[in-house]
């Protein structure tokens, strides 16, 4: 991935020369055909709404490659990457509005034992500055070899290496491992499987199909990834799947890999999740905890768009984008760029794809930046 102005203009500069083209035609509309060729878009699905309600869903391309093609279609099943965070803290509020919990307990209490980032041993961290990425705790060497080696919770949070040398709550780090403790903390507190709780507390009751368990996908619906520079297939929907592991009971030792980014659902799906999370959806959601929700809390490093992230949204305030504040969530990975967004009016769009170009603008991704303008501003 692209991170800084150089390595931003060096893609920007290789993307045209030998970056992955697209091998589709048309998106069934002129100037969305022109921004998702533009940025080398595999396959993709796009869910419109207004007034917060869902309007026209475009498709176009592949959800899967080689002899034969898979076309995306509205049904098609994506990996949502780290917009699944946003999801995650969905589910968090919907259980501080059930009063299961609150986002101000302390993790120690929450998750059991003590957890103290050592350089400030009496600050304590909460389940708030988890969800907005203040919490002081990083993505280490551990954390990635975790992926392998499944190092319990409780010994990972006890490496030093895991925090960086910051009072928790005052410094803003994104970590997938802090988004991934939540999932954890939920297991612990309810004694059920994260994925249980998820499809109890929010996907059934707002009529979504979704899931964090892959291991109940259906391969030929479901989308790979691929990067277009360097091309490669990064993403095999079917191997995942084939090796997942049911998520059928709780472990809040193992289980800090999937709140994080974990999540397979449609683009029409997301965009249900997404109206909650403008509205509340009608009482799922307190007043309190949808201001929470939708507060932003400290900016992001990269200054060239202006945004700030809050306990599980993001918010872009920048009028070279959009006329008013925009909040949403993006995931990248495997070569996908996804996008939520929506405006205070629930005008928005939901972004699915199957691999883009993964330039960037500070943290925005200029497909996103593109699909704003197209979706948003007629």
């Amino acid at each position: 991935m692209p991170i800084g102005p150089l390595k931003n203009t060096l893609y920007g500069m290789a993307l045209p020369l030998i970056g992955k083209r697209c091998e589709w035609k048309s998106a069934g509309d002129p100037r969305l055909t022109r921004v998702l060729k533009r940025h080398h878009v595999v396959g993709t699905c796009i869910q419109r709404f207004e007034k917060g309600v869902l309007t026209d869903c475009f498709a176009a391309g592949y959800a899967q490659l080689g002899e034969k093609k898979a076309p995306v279609a509205a049904d098609t099943v994506f990996r949502t990457a780290s917009i699944a965070k946003m999801v995650s803290a969905l589910l968090v509020f919907r259980l501080q509005t059930l009063g299961e919990l609150s986002v101000q307990q302390e993790l120690s209490e929450l998750i059991g034992y003590p957890v103290r980032n050592p350089f400030y041993a009496k600050a304590p961290i909460t389940l708030a500055m988890l969800l907005s990425h203040t919490s002081s705790i990083r993505d280490s060497a551990a954390y990635f070899a975790a992926f392998e080696n499944r190092t319990p919770l409780k010994e990972m949070l006890k490496d030093s290496d895991a925090f960086i040398p910051a009072v928790p709550g005052t410094a803003f780090r994104y970590s997938n491992f802090a988004a991934g403790i939540v999932g954890c903390i939920l297991e612990k507190q309810t004694g059920m499987s994260f994925e249980k709780l998820a499809q109890q507390e929010l996907f059934e009751p707002l009529g979504v199909k979704a899931t964090f368990d892959a291991s109940t996908l259906d391969a030929a619906k479901t989308a790979d990834s691929y990067r277009v520079l360097p091309a490669g297939h990064a993403f095999d929907a079917a191997a995942r799947i084939a090796k997942a592991i049911p998520l059928d009971e709780a472990d809040p030792e193992q289980h800090y890999l999937l709140a994080s980014g974990n999540l397979y659902l449609t683009a029409a799906d997301l965009a249900k999740l997404t109206l909650a999370a403008y509205s509340g959806a009608n009482g799922f959601l307190d007043e309190t905890s949808l201001h929470q929700l939708q507060t932003p809390l400290m900016g992001w490093p990269e200054k060239e768009v202006p945004m700030r992230h809050g306990m599980g949204l993001l918010q872009i305030d920048d009028p070279k984008v959009y006329r008013a504040p925009l909040w949403g969530h993006q995931g990248f990975a495997y070569g996908a760029v996804n996008g939520v967004i929506f405006d205070g009016e629930g005008n928005g769009f939901v972004s699915l794809n199957s691999g883009a170009s993964e330039r960037r603008h500070g943290h925005l991704a200029l497909v996103n930046r593109d699909l704003i303008a197209w979706a948003m501003k007629g």
